[in-house]
C-alpha cells in the first residue's frame, strides 16, 4: 500500500487497531512519513475549523426544480391533446394586447444598466486582519500510545506546564491524540498518564534534561 493511501486510511479511521499501532511505529522510524502525516493532519484540522454555510432558500428551490423528474414526451403530448380549449375572438381584446406588447417593447428599449456601487471597507477591519496575519500559528498533532491508561494529558511550555489545561482523546487501539495551535518556536513537554506518571513523548525526535533527573520531549514548531 502506498504511503498516501496508508495515511488517508489512518485519518479516516479505516485501519484496525493493530494496523494503527504499526502505522505509528512506522511514523516514529521514518521522519519523511511523519512530516507528511502531520501536514495532512493540519489540513484536516483546519478544514474542521471552517464555517459551515447554510444554502439559501433560493438555491434549495432551484435544486429541487432541476432534480424534479421531467414528464415523458408521450405524457406531454397526451396532456396537450386532451386539454380542453376555448377559442374566443374579440377585436377589442386583440387591440389591447397589441398595445401592451408595444408598451413592453418601449420599456425594454429605455432600460438603463444598473450601476455597480463599490462598498468601502472600514479601515478598522483591514487593520484587524493585518494584525491577525502578523501572528501565524501552526496546528500540531500529538499522538501517544498507551492502551492501559485511563487518562492522558500533556504539560509543557505552551500551557504553563499545567496538564489539566490540555487533555488527550482516546481512539481505537489505545491511541491518545490532541491537536494544538502553537506559534512557531521551540517547546518542551511531557505526557501525564492517569494524573501521576510523567512520561516523555517516545515519538519526539529530541529530548533534553529538565535539571531534576528527568528528560523532556522537545517540539520544534516551524512554518
Amino acid at each position: 500500500m502506498r504511503e498516501d493511501d496508508l495515511i488517508q486510511r489512518f485519518l479516516d479511521h479505516e485501519l484496525t487497531p493493530d494496523e494503527r499501532v504499526a502505522f505509528l511505529r512506522a511514523v516514529d522510524a521514518d521522519p519523511s512519513l511523519r512530516r507528511q502525516w502531520l501536514n495532512l493532519e493540519m489540513v484536516v484540522a483546519e478544514a474542521a475549523r471552517l464555517p459551515r454555510i447554510a444554502p439559501s432558500a433560493r438555491f434549495i428551490s432551484q435544486l429541487k426544480e432541476r432534480t424534479r423528474p421531467k414528464p415523458s414526451l408521450w405524457a406531454v403530448l397526451w396532456a396537450s391533446a386532451t386539454r380542453p380549449r376555448m377559442l374566443n375572438w374579440n377585436l377589442a381584446q386583440a387591440i389591447a394586447a397589441a398595445c401592451v406588447v408595444l408598451v413592453a417593447v418601449g420599456a425594454l428599449i429605455r432600460l438603463v444598466p444598473e450601476r455597480i456601487v463599490d462598498t468601502p471597507v472600514p479601515a478598522g477591519s483591514i487593520q484587524t486582519i493585518s494584525s491577525e496575519a502578523a501572528e501565524p500559528k501552526v496546528l500540531v498533532r500529538l499522538v501517544f500510545v498507551q492502551p492501559d491508561a485511563r487518562s492522558v494529558s500533556v504539560a509543557g511550555d505552551f500551557n504553563g506546564w499545567n496538564p489539566a489545561r490540555t487533555t488527550l482523546k482516546r481512539a481505537d487501539g489505545g491511541i491518545w491524540t490532541v491537536t494544538l495551535l502553537l506559534k512557531p518556536g521551540r517547546y518542551e513537554y511531557m505526557f501525564v498518564v492517569d494524573g501521576t506518571h510523567w512520561i516523555a513523548d517516545p515519538l519526539a525526535t529530541e529530548e533534553i534534561g529538565d535539571g531534576f533527573g528527568s528528560r523532556n520531549a522537545v517540539l520544534d514548531v516551524e512554518i
